[in-house]
């Protein structure tokens, strides 16, 4: 079974075996959860959210056909918001609660190998996803008036870029989702303290 990024038709039936006994719909408002949990669903709220913004702003923009004083700026907030908020939270897991997370549940390592090679590919999104953005930033300018060509194309690769991003980013949250959550409530359960 194919288990890349972008290229997997969800996680492998084994890795989800915790999901199953703790299904996505139960999970909101449960104790086990407080803490680290409800830490965790909020950032992953917030990354889609904050996707979606910026998915909207551009499209908003490519329909307008004309840029505002405040065009690169609004952009310039909301994905720097996003890349920033990445970096630190995959810095977290990485260091902190995946290594935790494969001691207690070791069949979950594979899952948790999975997900490493996610953040992989997804800073590797971010590098690309910054260095477009500065070139968009750069091509937009800050001016206000109707889009030349060039501002037209520079929103459409954005756009096309903003929406690559959106799709591994939004499938990897989900999947991380169906591995951490489950095993939070689970060992929350034994120890409140747990996460």
């Amino acid at each position: 079974m194919e288990t890349a990024l972008g290229q997997r038709q969800g996680l492998p039936a084994d890795l989800l075996y915790l999901s199953e006994k703790h299904p996505r719909g139960t999970w909101r408002g449960r104790s086990e959860l407080a803490g680290a949990g409800e830490t965790w669903l909020g950032s992953h709220d917030y990354f889609r959210a904050i996707t979606a913004k910026i998915s909207e702003n551009l499209v908003r923009l490519r329909e307008r056909g004309e840029t505002a004083y405040d065009s690169g700026a609004a952009f310039r907030r909301h994905s720097g918001s996003l890349l920033g908020g990445l970096e630190g939270h995959h810095g977290i897991e990485d260091d902190h609660y995946f290594p935790m997370f494969r001691r207690v549940e070791p069949r979950l390592i594979r899952g948790f190998d999975i997900l490493n090679a996610d953040h992989e590919m997804i800073h590797a999104a971010i590098y690309d996803f910054s260095a477009r953005s500065r070139d968009f930033l750069s091509r937009i300018g800050s001016s206000e008036g109707v889009m030349n060509s060039d501002q037209r194309r520079a929103t459409d690769e954005m756009a096309e870029t903003a929406a690559r991003f959106t799709a591994i980013l939004r499938q990897h949250l989900g999947d991380e989702e169906d591995i951490v959550i489950p095993l939070i409530i689970e060992q929350a359960r034994d120890d409140p303290e747990f996460g």
